[in-house]
């Protein structure tokens, strides 16, 4: 549909009704024009102001006044209509565009919003007929022919769409991007004659535009003939080797049906019609390495080399291909020729870094990135690498050093004040750490990790609802960032406000839907909140894939425990857990709770004693050692827990009915 330019019909309906004031000559409507009063111009111009100024809603007032007044203008009545479209009120825009239409049929500025307003309402049948119309008092426009024939394939009237096509391209439509729009609303419409027709259409007048070759072999897919897709992929290779879709498509055709051949002479015909196209060697060189002949994908790169040794691609692939044969010697050896031919070849210096890493040699791991520093003092990334890889050879000191110089002279590259601030919080600085994380987003402050990391710092301060704040931030930037949400609904169930916690988990989990971490926390927020049927979903999923996953068997066994439901069979799953981490003390708790929950208050208090044993100061354990003392007749003992877990946890008021009080 056209896009109406807000105003236009207001200054055409002023410009007819007050003539023009230069000395062109305007040519009156075809329609009898009545003499105007000077009141109803008066209210037209009021209302054209309004317009210019922003003020639809004003001008709608001053067009009614002048409508009441003059009812024989079409000019009023679209300058009407038109504000009620751009207001999106289209049934107020119909009743007044046929208004205009019915004072001057041949008037197009009032079918077009009548179409455009029924295409708004949806109302396709309605706006199919106004183009029917609109076509035929401009046969030769171009956006009236397109969304008629866009309505004609929504109606299912191909033909009479096809013969609107071809009445578009004899109007002067040469964009073949215009015309493949076409092909395609057949072809999602499954009008696979006429989408062929558009297509081929344009394939004899645009050889070059690789798109109809692509919609002719989506027709044939779609249609379940591999074999015609292959020939318009390989007819659209014949004609340019550089239709790189074409290409794409073809390759993953061949390694579907493992066609490892004809893939590999599909790239050798390609190096040989382009060898200046390193991507194609290289890709043929993978192809042989995946038939599994590595005499000739060698070959194949060490050819590339040769033969483009300005390009890094080939010394990667190559080094890669002995990374992958276990040949680290040759791999290390490729390498250092790459960064010896150009020492802007960064990632396989990057590579050869993960190598020495991996070999435990951190000071060669050093020597590869002083070159670049010694070249120019000013690279941050290399003063930054040597500072990452100084801080993992144990020499926290130095590489704090390091950075703090570099502070100086590029404290306002962000990359500077976030890697101090992650060197002082693995040195457990993390008062250090915050001021450089508020830097770093001072500086930088659109990379969720930056504002993950100064939240976990806040945490590890202790500083949990400026940590909370922290995360609440930064998901009005990133509101569905998995991590952020995670954290954020971790410290609300911290703070047992479990239903806000729940919102936050859903999208963490909505985002990043297998991680285990998420799935457990939800999972025990919804436990919270005696919402059983949506956790127990969570564990049957997780033990599904993780059957034999400790964490996942204990707390699956407390889900069970709390509802006092299945015991026999959470007993089983938790001692399994236990066989796995036997000094455990949340296992160990949960295997308490249930011989509490089975009775056996006894056996409840061993496990309950020995979960404390490896971790004293868990509320919730000690709440429980509290519980089975009261169970025990042990009074003194339980209200002296209960006490102990209310101070370590004030958030647990219900601790206070347990020991006798009202009020904290």
């Amino acid at each position: 549909m056209k896009k109406f330019i807000k105003y236009s019909t207001t200054v055409v309906a002023l410009t007819l009704m007050v003539g023009c004031a230069s000395t062109r000559k305007i040519t009156p409507p075809s329609y009898d024009k009545p003499e105007y009063s000077e009141e109803a111009l008066q209210y037209i111009i009021n209302g054209s102001i309004a317009d210019l100024i922003g003020q639809p809603k004003d001008a709608v007032v001053e067009y009614h006044q002048a409508a009441e007044i003059d009812t024989s203008s079409p000019g009023i009545f679209i300058a009407l209509a038109e504000d009620y479209y751009n207001m999106e009120k289209p049934r107020s825009c119909i009743r007044l565009a046929k208004k205009a239409v019915r004072l001057d049929p041949t008037n197009t500025d009032g079918l077009e919003l009548l179409a455009a307003s029924y295409d708004m309402m949806k109302n396709y049948k309605s706006a199919l007929l106004i183009y029917e119309k609109l076509a035929e008092l401009q046969p030769t426009d171009i956006e009236t022919l397109y969304n008629l024939a866009s309505l004609q394939i929504l109606a299912h009237q191909y033909p009479e769409a096809l013969s609107t096509y071809k009445n578009m391209v004899s109007a002067g439509l040469e964009d073949p991007d215009f015309r493949l729009r076409v092909g395609h609303l057949f072809l999602q419409s499954r009008a696979f004659k006429q989408a062929g027709s558009v297509y081929m259409d344009i394939q004899a007048q645009f050889p070059e535009f690789e798109a109809s070759y692509l919609g002719l072999a989506a027709i044939s897919k779609a249609q379940n003939d591999t074999a015609q897709v292959i020939k318009w992929y390989t007819k659209a290779i014949e004609y340019n080797p550089n239709f790189t879709d074409a290409i794409a498509e073809l390759l993953n055709i061949y390694k579907k049906q493992n066609k490892k051949d004809e893939a590999i002479s599909l790239f050798a015909r390609l190096t040989q019609q382009d060898s200046s196209n390193i991507e194609y060697k290289i890709e043929l060189g993978r192809l042989y390495f995946d038939k599994k002949d590595t005499v000739e994908a060698l070959n194949t790169f060490k050819a590339a080399i040769d033969q483009h040794p300005e390009a890094e691609g080939p010394y990667l692939a190559l080094a890669a291909l002995y990374e992958i044969k276990k040949d680290t010697v040759k791999a290390i050896n490729v390498y250092k020729k790459a960064i010896e031919k150009n020492i802007e070849f960064l990632e396989s210096r990057k590579r050869l870094k993960e190598i020495y890493i991996s070999q435990k040699d951190l000071d060669k791991a050093i020597d590869l990135y002083t070159p670049l520093v010694e070249q120019d003092s000013t690279r941050v990334g290399a003063n930054i690498e040597i500072a990452i890889l100084t801080m993992q050879k144990g020499d926290s000191v130095e590489a704090i050093r390091q950075c703090e110089s570099l502070m100086e002279t590029h404290g306002h590259d962000w990359r500077v004040p976030f890697t101090l601030g992650r060197f002082y919080v693995s040195t457990k600085q993390f008062g250090k750490a915050a001021d450089y994380f508020d830097k770093t987003i001072n500086l930088k402050g659109d990379l969720p990790f930056v504002w993950l990391l100064r939240g976990v710092n806040y945490m590890q301060m202790d500083s949990l609802d400026v940590a909370l704040d922290n995360f609440k931030t930064a998901l009005q930037k990133f509101p569905k960032d998995p991590d952020i949400n995670y954290y954020a609904g971790t410290l609300l169930s911290q703070k047992r406000e479990f239903r806000k916690a729940v919102p936050y988990l859903e999208a963490s989990l909505e985002n990043d839907p297998e991680n285990l971490q998420t799935i457990l926390a939800l999972a025990g927020v919804y436990d919270e909140i005696n919402l059983f049927d949506q956790s127990s979903e969570l564990y049957n999923k997780l033990l599904e894939k993780n059957p034999e996953s400790p964490i996942i068997l204990n707390n699956y066994a407390y889900h069970l425990s709390i509802q006092g439901i299945r015991l026999p069979e959470a007993l089983e799953y938790v001692k399994k857990a236990l066989q796995a981490d036997p000094e455990n003390s949340p296992y160990l708790d949960t295997l308490g709770w249930i011989y509490y929950q089975l009775g056996d208050y006894t056996n409840a208090k061993i496990y309950i004693e020995k979960s404390l044993s490896f971790q004293s100061d868990i509320p919730e354990v000690i709440e429980h050692l509290g519980d089975v003392c009261e169970k025990l007749e042990e009074y003194n003992l339980a209200e002296e827990y209960w006490r102990k877990a209310y101070d370590l946890d004030k958030s647990r008021e219900h601790l206070l009915k347990k020991i006798g009080q009202t009020t904290p």
